[in-house]
């Protein structure tokens, strides 16, 4: 299983295919940090006629990235998944699996939640009709299984929210820019504890974004090992149901690492 973030858990074929390409890589990289040093003209006229030239490794460095993504195809990538859930519904998934996000899987979780006596009944019909799952138009569509391949401390701002908020987006969402409900939203706040999935995600069961996504990254990395700083970011979505055997562990919140899992892994985010 690759860690994205560590080209020691890269498979030999990835890692031969890398080091072959590594010149490209290079040379892609140290120009790209050229052109970005290369100030506009101060003059008026002569800003508006010019243009930065481009990189001409770009091509090479593109046709290597396409040469990865199939080589990606049948691999598994460690992922993470930042939710709130309550210990019941961690069992559940423990038992039978994940999966992916639907009003149907929405409209459960909120009975059951009720049958605990967590939620009132009349908050969670309001919930379910303002779900975002219902406007897609308006919110994004939210279908599917949403992970990110390298560990984000819980306190950033990408997945704060989803750890301090029972459902996920599609529950609190429509009660937020603009329009926040404190009542509504202290309910959501008060079911469950903040849950890392750590997960063995097959890219053969993401879609959108895939393979050549990934190259991407893992071209980033390379860069790292030359010494440059790359901020990495990845997500994966997978639209199809996870089995059970795909969950590697749940760190809850109240667990040590829970409040730093970047460290917990040994991933720096190089920002």
């Amino acid at each position: 299983m690759i860690s994205v973030w560590d080209l020691d858990t890269y498979d030999g074929d990835i890692q031969d295919y890398l080091n072959r390409h590594q010149g490209t890589i290079r040379l892609h990289r140290e120009r790209a940090l050229e052109l970005d040093n290369i100030e506009p003209p101060r003059d008026l006229q002569e800003r508006i006629r010019f243009r930065k030239p481009t990189n001409e490794h770009y091509p090479a460095y593109m046709e290597a990235r396409d040469g990865l993504a199939p080589i990606l195809e049948s691999k598994s990538f460690r992922a993470f998944h930042y939710t709130r859930m309550t210990d019941a519904e961690v069992e559940r998934i423990l038992r039978a699996g994940i999966r992916t996000t639907s009003l149907d899987l929405l409209n459960e979780r909120l009975q059951s939640v009720v049958e605990e006596k967590l939620l009132k009944p009349e908050i969670a019909e309001t919930i379910y009709r303002s779900s975002a799952l219902h406007s897609p138009h308006e919110y994004g569509d939210r279908r599917g299984f949403w992970t990110t391949a390298c560990p984000i401390d819980v306190t950033d701002s990408a997945v704060d929210m989803l750890v301090g908020h029972w459902g996920g987006e599609s529950s609190y969402f429509p009660f937020m820019g603009g329009t926040e409900d404190e009542a509504m939203l202290a309910a959501i706040q008060g079911i469950g504890r903040g849950r890392i999935l750590e997960i063995e995600v097959p890219m053969s069961s993401t879609q959108g974004v895939g393979p050549h996504s990934a190259t991407k990254t893992m071209f980033d990395v390379v860069e790292r090992s030359f010494g440059h700083e790359n901020s990495l970011a990845l997500d994966f979505n997978s639209l199809e149901p996870l089995p059970r055997s795909a969950i590697i562990r749940v760190i809850s919140e109240g667990e040590a690492e829970f409040d730093d899992v970047a460290t917990a892994f040994g991933y720096t985010s190089g920002e």
